[in-house]
């Protein structure tokens, strides 16, 4: 649908699944108004875990910690999320490392192919610092879902 996959619920007593969550960059039709969610077990709709609130730059220098206790009005679902991956910044030395994530550093290499699905797998180009790179690109896409029609705030 187009919705970017920001983080996870982890699994609970309750809920045994690890449930990806969801940002809606353009609730209700308007862009930059946000809400995150995860869909519904039956995949019929949305169940929001937030409010809605403005896409803000502070957004991406924020841990865990701030959108399980400042943007998920539910402490239970709240402590069970985390991000794909921290959003990395200047101060990002300053938080400590998810331990679940590994980070693979692919060297520049002539000849070398990279394939990874770029939706589920967070990643990063380095700028060149010595000499000019040429890169070839291409994506596969699936068919678009349906947007649904009923929506839930939990």
């Amino acid at each position: 649908n187009g919705d970017l996959q920001i983080g996870w619920l982890a699994p609970s007593r309750d809920d045994p699944n690890e449930r990806p969550v969801f940002l809606d960059g353009r609730r209700g039709g308007v862009s930059g108004r946000c809400s995150l969610y995860v869909d519904s077990n039956d995949g019929g709709r949305r169940s929001y875990l937030t409010e809605d609130f403005d896409a803000k730059p502070y957004l991406f220098l924020t841990s865990d910690f701030f959108v399980q206790n400042l943007l998920i009005q539910n402490r239970h679902l709240g402590r069970r999320f985390h991000y794909l991956e921290q959003p990395r910044s200047a101060l990002t030395k300053y938080f400590k490392e998810d331990p679940g994530e590994r980070v693979k550093d692919v060297a520049p290499t002539g000849g070398t192919l990279v394939m990874f699905d770029s939706v589920t797998l967070p990643h990063e180009v380095m700028a060149t610092t010595e000499r000019e790179r040429w890169a070839a690109s291409g994506w596969f896409h699936e068919a678009q879902q349906p947007i649904p029609q009923r929506q839930l705030i939990v």
